[in-house]
């Protein structure tokens, strides 16, 4: 697709569609869920378990080939929780799977494929039960992963630091660094006193931003038909 062909008021609809779908079969999966948030492709975010918590504005996009889980798995003695912070972006692709506690700080931005478990989930020798050497994960604020990186128990990433892409992380990352590779190596130092702009800032006042995208989506789709999009989801050309 080379252009948004969708008239206006067919993209307001969906995104009604989305909002409803969302408050009637996701909201209630939600152990509790900050006010402004917003579930692209709801129908694949996938909730299991209780304990599952967010803060404002948690912004999910999901699709049927990249669906978004977050699973918690406990036994009837035990209790475990996923914390998502203020303004958090989980994208496609992405699991937290949690045994005891995974906690997310506020403004961390989830790439697609991402994978966070604090536990190896089977034992090395006896494969047929649960392996109970669960370790919590924790993600500080302003944590960026990359595409199809993966976190392992027991570690906690410092603020403002990143993760590379496909990085695999065992071993606690301190803020400010960037680190990359198998096993995660830090491979670059950021300035801790530098002007960080993050999702916090974006969505500190999120009915203003509403506003801004309905406005800019408005100039972008105002002039489709339902005719115009039609055509191009039967008969697509060049141009769509």
């Amino acid at each position: 697709m080379r252009r948004d062909t969708r008239p206006k008021w067919l993209y307001d609809a969906q995104n009604r569609f989305w909002q409803w779908w969302s408050e009637r079969y996701l909201v209630p999966r939600f152990e509790r869920l900050g006010p402004y948030f917003k579930f692209i492709g709801p129908r694949h975010l996938h909730l299991f378990g209780a304990g599952i918590s967010a803060g404002k504005a948690l912004h999910v996009i999901a699709s049927a080939d990249a669906p978004v889980r977050l699973t918690v798995w406990a036994a009837p003695e035990k209790k475990g929780e996923i914390s998502l912070g203020e303004c958090v972006l989980l994208t496609g692709g992405t699991k937290i799977m949690a045994a005891r506690q995974i906690t997310i700080g506020d403004g961390c931005m989830l790439a697609s494929g991402t994978t966070i478990s604090d536990c190896d989930w089977h034992g090395l020798y006896d494969r047929t039960k649960i392996d109970d050497n669960a370790k919590p994960v924790s993600l500080a604020n302003n944590v960026w992963l990359g595409d199809g990186a993966f976190i392992g128990k027991g570690v906690n990433i410092g603020q403002n630091s990143i993760v590379g892409a496909r990085a695999v992380v065992t071993q606690d990352v301190p803020a400010n660094v960037v680190v990359a590779g198998n096993p995660a190596r830090i491979v670059k130092e950021l300035d801790p006193k530098a002007d960080f702009r993050t999702r916090m800032d974006m969505l500190a006042d999120p009915p203003t931003l509403d506003q801004f995208m309905d406005h800019a989506y408005g100039q972008m789709l105002g002039r489709n038909s339902l005719l115009d999009w039609t055509r191009s989801v039967i008969a697509p050309t060049k141009d769509d």
